[in-house]
């Protein structure tokens, strides 16, 4: 039977040396990740505006006096139009072509996709609508009191 023998230092340096190697593909991957995060801000303060003025526009007084169910059901409704726009967002931001792709041989494409996607789509487009924060506080605090 053979024994696994995990040589710690040895893994050290090989992942030292990957983090510190600076080579023409990490360079396209920080110009990738510059370029998909400045589109993508882009896009989502449009979307971001667009929805606040049409979609997510009561104050927190009249998203208090709704019933405890009919919040439920908005906040549902609301989250389902958040991820449909985040999903066509997404696909609408990856028909920009990748700059270093273009110009890097050996690049691949989008490789960096997960890091602008999770970061700044999600979390800008979440953080910037109107209360739809304010409107799931509410309703934990009626399922509190009840």
């Amino acid at each position: 039977m053979a024994t696994y023998k995990y040589n710690f230092k040895e893994k050290f340096k090989i992942q030292l040396n990957k983090l510190i190697d600076f080579d023409k593909i990490r360079i396209g991957k920080i110009l990738e990740l510059f370029q998909y995060s400045i589109i993508s801000y882009i896009f989502i303060i449009i979307v971001v505006l667009i929805l606040n003025k049409f979609i997510f526009i009561e104050t927190k007084e009249e998203i208090e006096k709704k019933s405890t169910q009919k919040l439920i059901i908005i906040i549902f409704l609301k989250l389902f139009l958040i991820v449909f726009v985040y999903y066509y967002l997404v696909k609408i931001i990856l028909l920009f072509p990748s700059l270093p792709a273009i110009y890097i041989e050996g690049f691949r494409e989008h490789s960096t996709t997960d890091y602008f996607i999770h970061i700044i789509v999600l979390y800008l487009l979440l953080e910037n609508v109107n209360n739809l924060k304010t409107e799931i506080e509410i309703l934990h605090d009626k399922f509190l009191r009840k």
